[in-house]
């Protein structure tokens, strides 16, 4: 099976490839805690009346607070049934959710599927997830970011935003009073 993109945008790395029953490529980011899945799937079982071999569907899945994820497809512009346009608009969705992201705001990857359609996108919201962990920096929830615990979480968060904000803080595990 060849790659369906060879190169990927950003911080995003390949994750899973697999051929059975039907092909898929799932990429994720190397900081964010998001996933991008792309599924072939046979489209005369979609569709009898499609004239494609497969039909693509694209999922997403990232952290939406401390505990939970949000999974939810990305709709495009209807039915997805070509190798070429399943490549572009998942590199266009890979590229918008490095984009959109804004440190601290949950709802970035939903804006990312909108901006991907083309429509009109505001800034991040400014609501923040009380029990979390934060960035001393900027404030930024650290489960938005890849890791098993929050230690792994904000090495992350530094790696990715290495910025003059964040200059000179280091990730130490010490005890709250």
């Amino acid at each position: 099976m060849t790659e369906l993109i060879e190169d990927l945008p950003g911080d995003w790395e390949r994750y899973r490839v697999s051929e059975d029953p039907n092909p898929t490529y799932t990429y994720r980011h190397q900081y964010l805690d998001v996933e991008v899945s792309l599924l072939a799937m046979d489209a005369e079982e979609i569709d009898p009346e499609l004239d494609a071999e497969y039909s693509y569907s694209i999922s997403l899945r990232w952290a939406a607070d401390v505990v939970g994820v949000v999974e939810d497809f990305f709709d495009g512009p209807g039915e997805i049934t070509t190798r070429g346009d399943a490549r572009d608009w998942t590199l266009a969705l890979l590229t918008q959710i490095e984009q959109q992201f804004d440190p601290g705001d949950t709802d970035y990857v939903s804006r990312a599927m909108s901006a991907t359609m083309g429509q009109q996108t505001t800034g991040g919201s400014s609501s923040r997830v009380s029990d979390a962990e934060t960035c001393p920096a900027c404030d930024a929830p650290f489960f938005q970011f890849r890791g098993m615990d929050t230690y792994e979480q904000a090495q992350n968060h530094f790696a990715y935003m290495d910025d003059e904000e964040h200059e000179g803080w280091d990730v130490s595990l010490e005890e709250r009073p």
